[in-house]
């Protein structure tokens, strides 16, 4: 005889097992996933049970998560190289390569360069070129192996340009417009520049900025730019004309004169008029004082002359002891135009003459 109890638990086992039967109906009836290549053990393009077969039995265990795989597409990198090359009078003799580097797993290379520094910046002119690219093959025999690739058409020419200019501050770094762009032949490189200036002798200081990526013909925007400053040679402030050797030359009549100079600003929101530094006049030996002061800084903007008065920036030369400095604290301006004139009123004892200054500039972001 079934008693009741019996009853129920099996009509309860009927239910579990025909919803059992229903579910597998319908997972079975959804969509199969994707092809996911993290889950192809093997790596054979599928994913079988030998897959499944692979992560069953690693069950259990942990370790790292890093995976170690092969890139085959590198990113983009840059390298950068500095260069001093002996400049040779108007003919373009002085020439010097860089080190080599890497180029090995990149198809293209972009060049672009800029001139920082130069021996004499008194120099009417200084011209840089691309000479070439020297690709370096490997070792033979105890030799390295090298071909080059010369800089003789469009694509692969660079060039800088750099000249001194009486009515204006020098600015440097400058940098060549285009970068040159060359197709990848080894896995090695080094490039060569050639140099010359209007001297018969010295050097010129250039920064070299090596572009090297993979599938694409075109050079990035920021390879095709002006360069401005670079940080790490240059730091903030950016600009001190500290070193500039030509003096303002200002003619005395009356016991009067005045000078001016050029600054060009070039994007700095604050200029500091640093120092007035007297190094020459027409008389020595003898007691009479010549004072020369900042009088004003024109914008060249209308309505933007700012008077400056005496006593905030001046060196006095008493006929004795040269040079003479100022020895107030650089007065601060608020920069309103990409350039500004500054102006410099001389006061003499002397009726006629002249007098030569310099004045430095602190150009800075605020």
């Amino acid at each position: 005889m079934v008693r009741k109890r019996d009853l129920i638990i099996a009509v309860l086992i009927t239910f579990c097992l025909t919803a059992t039967l229903f579910l597998v109906k319908s997972t079975r009836s959804q969509t199969l996933g994707q092809y996911d290549p993290w889950l192809d053990v093997n790596e054979d393009g599928k994913i079988l049970i030998e897959d499944v077969a692979w992560v069953a039995k690693a069950f259990g265990t942990s370790g790292d998560p890093i995976r170690n795989v092969n890139v085959t597409n590198p990113r983009a990198i840059t390298v950068e190289k500095e260069l001093n090359i002996s400049t040779s009078f108007l003919s373009g003799k002085g020439l010097n390569w860089t080190d080599s580097f890497a180029t090995g797993g990149y198809d293209r290379m972009f060049v672009s360069a800029a001139i920082i520094d130069v021996s004499d910046r008194a120099e009417s002119f200084v011209y840089v070129g691309l000479y070439g690219a020297n690709w370096i093959w490997g070792m033979i025999n105890g030799t390295y192996v090298e071909t080059e690739t010369p800089a003789n058409d469009s694509n692969n020419q660079l060039s800088i340009g750099w000249s001194y200019d009486e009515y204006q501050f020098i600015q440097l770094p400058v940098s060549g417009v285009h970068s040159a762009e060359y197709a990848i032949e080894a896995a090695q490189c080094k490039l060569g520049f050639r140099a010359a200036s209007s001297l018969s002798g010295g050097w010129v200081l250039l920064h070299v900025s090596v572009y090297l990526t993979v599938g694409t013909t075109s050079p990035p925007a920021v390879q095709d730019t002006y360069v401005t400053n670079w940080p790490y040679i240059q730091p903030d402030p950016a600009y001190d004309s500290y070193s500039l050797p030509v003096p303002i030359n200002a003619s005395v009549t009356n016991g009067n004169g005045w000078g001016s100079m050029e600054v060009s600003i070039g994007g700095y929101s604050r200029m500091f008029v640093k120092m007035i530094e007297v190094v020459n006049a027409s008389y020595q030996g003898v007691p009479i004082t010549t004072t020369v002061s900042l009088s004003d800084v024109d914008w060249s903007l209308q309505g933007s002359f700012e008077s400056v008065p005496s006593g905030v920036l001046n060196a006095t030369y008493n006929g004795t002891y040269l040079p003479v400095y100022s020895s107030q604290i650089p007065p601060e301006f608020k920069t309103r135009n990409y350039s500004c004139r500054l102006w410099f009123n001389i006061s003499s004892g002397a009726i006629s003459g002249w007098v030569e200054f310099y004045v430095r500039v602190y150009l800075r972001n605020e």
